[in-house]
C-alpha cells in the first residue's frame, strides 16, 4: 500500500498523543477543581459513580478515530489490473474540399452539407480509430486517433482556401492507404514516407508525465481488424466518367493491401454552378472555363459507383442529397467488417482505499458518543445505612 499524499501520515501519530494530552490536562482541572470543592476523599466518595475508564476510553476512541481520519486524509492506495481493450477497426475519412464542393444543390453547399453527414457519423464510431484527410489537388492528414472531436475539428477547420486548386482523388486514396498501412512497404514508390504515424489521441505529451506515478507502463496489442478508408465527394470535373488509370491502380493497390473502400457521392444529377474565391477564401462570382464559360458541377454518381466497386464492393457507393443526413447505411457496412482489438492496455491502476478507515473511524466515533463516564452504582454517595 502507498499513500498519494505520506506527509499527512504524521497527523495520524500527533492525534492520539493531543488527545492523551488534552486528557491529562482535563484530569489535572478536575483535580484542582475538588481541592476548591473540599476534602478530596469526601468528594472523591460522592462522586464515585464517575469512571476514570470511561473517560480515558472515550478519549482513546476519540484517538483512534482522528487517527484513522488523518491516514484516509493521506489517500492510501493499492495498485490493482486493468485489462481495457476495444473492438473496433480503424478508419480514414478523406473529405473533398475543392471548389466544386461549395456549389449548394443540396440545399445547402456540399461541402456544409458533407460536414454535418461526418458529425453525425462520428458518435456511432464508438470503438474506433479514426484518422482524417483533407483533399483538393493536393492532401493534407491527420493520423488515426481515438479522439473523434479532434479528427472532427480537422475535418471542419480546412477548406479550398487552403488547398490547391482541383480535385485528385489519386492523392486522397494515396494518402489514405500510407495511414492505414504503416507496417507494410508501400507500392507508391516510398511515396508513404512521413505518414508512418498511427496516432493515438489522448497520449501526454513528453514531460507531462511524473516517473514516480505509481501507475505500470501500457503494451499495446493490436490484433487483425479491418482497415477503411471512406471518401466523401461528388467525383468532381468528371475525371471519374473518363479512364482515368492512376485512380483506378491507386484502388487496386489499396484494396491488394487489405483495404476496404466506401464511397459517399455529395450532390445532384443537376448540379450547380462553381464559385469562385477571392483571396480571403470567400466566394465571388462563378468559375469560368477557358471559354468564359461557367463550370458546372454534377455529382458522378456511376463513375463513383464504380470506384466503389474496384474497392471491393459496388454496394457500399452511398449518395447524400438534400434534407437530413442519415450515416446509419454507413454504418451498417462497417458493422458487417471485422473489428479487431485496438489498443489493448494491460495497466495497473491506483485503487483508492480510504474508504476502509474512513468507516471504521466513523464507527469509533459513534460508539465513544454513546458511551457515557458514569458508572452503575446503586448508592452513588455511598451507603447510607452504613
Amino acid at each position: 500500500m502507498i499513500f498519494a499524499h505520506p506527509d499527512l501520515l504524521a497527523l495520524a501519530v500527533l492525534a492520539p498523543l493531543v488527545v492523551v494530552g488534552i486528557g491529562l490536562l482535563d484530569g489535572l482541572r478536575r483535580r484542582a477543581i475538588m481541592r476548591r470543592l473540599g476534602h478530596v476523599p469526601q468528594v472523591q466518595r460522592m462522586m464515585a459513580s464517575a469512571s476514570a475508564w470511561r473517560r480515558w476510553l472515550k478519549l482513546a476512541l476519540v484517538g483512534a478515530a482522528l487517527s484513522l481520519i488523518a491516514i484516509a486524509t493521506a489517500r492510501p492506495q493499492r495498485a490493482g489490473a486493468r485489462n481495457d481493450s476495444k473492438e473496433g477497426l480503424d478508419l480514414v475519412i478523406a473529405l473533398d474540399v475543392s471548389k466544386s464542393m461549395l456549389v449548394d444543390d443540396v440545399g445547402v453547399p456540399r461541402l456544409v452539407q458533407a460536414r454535418r453527414y461526418l458529425d453525425a457519423l462520428m458518435p456511432k464510431l464508438a470503438n474506433d480509430r479514426v484518422g482524417a484527410v483533407v483533399f483538393a489537388k493536393a492532401a493534407a492528414h491527420f493520423p488515426l486517433t481515438d479522439d473523434k472531436e479532434v479528427a472532427a475539428q480537422f475535418l471542419h477547420d480546412l477548406t479550398p482556401a487552403d488547398l490547391p486548386g482541383g480535385s485528385s482523388l489519386s492523392e486522397a486514396v494515396r494518402v489514405g492507404a500510407c495511414m492505414l498501412r504503416p507496417d507494410t512497404n508501400d507500392p507508391w514508390g516510398g511515396r508513404c514516407s512521413g505518414m508512418r504515424g498511427r496516432g493515438r489521441g489522448g497520449d501526454p505529451l513528453p514531460g507531462e508525465l511524473d516517473d514516480d506515478a505509481p501507475v505500470a507502463p501500457i503494451t499495446d496489442e493490436v490484433s487483425e481488424r479491418s482497415r477503411v478508408l471512406l471518401i466523401v465527394t461528388d467525383g468532381a470535373e468528371g475525371q471519374l466518367g473518363r479512364a482515368h488509370a492512376e485512380l483506378l491502380d491507386q484502388v487496386e493497390a489499396a484494396k491488394g493491401l487489405g483495404i476496404t473502400i466506401l464511397v459517399v457521392g455529395v450532390g445532384t444529377t443537376a448540379g450547380g454552378d462553381v464559385p469562385e474565391l477571392d483571396e480571403r477564401g470567400e466566394p465571388t462570382g462563378e468559375k469560368l472555363d477557358a471559354m468564359g464559360q461557367p463550370i458546372r458541377s454534377k455529382l458522378d454518381g456511376e463513375g463513383l459507383r464504380e470506384l466503389a466497386e474496384r474497392g471491393g464492393d459496388r454496394n457500399r457507393y452511398f449518395e447524400l442529397g438534400e434534407g437530413a443526413v442519415d450515416p446509419q447505411p454507413v454504418v451498417e457496412a462497417l458493422s458487417a467488417l471485422t473489428r479487431g482489438a485496438l489498443d489493448r492496455r494491460d495497466g495497473r491502476l491506483m485503487d483508492e482505499w480510504y474508504a476502509g478507515f474512513l468507516f471504521p473511524a466513523f464507527m469509533l466515533l459513534l460508539i465513544e458518543a454513546c458511551l457515557g463516564t458514569r458508572k452503575r452504582m446503586k448508592y452513588p454517595e455511598g451507603n447510607p445505612g452504613a
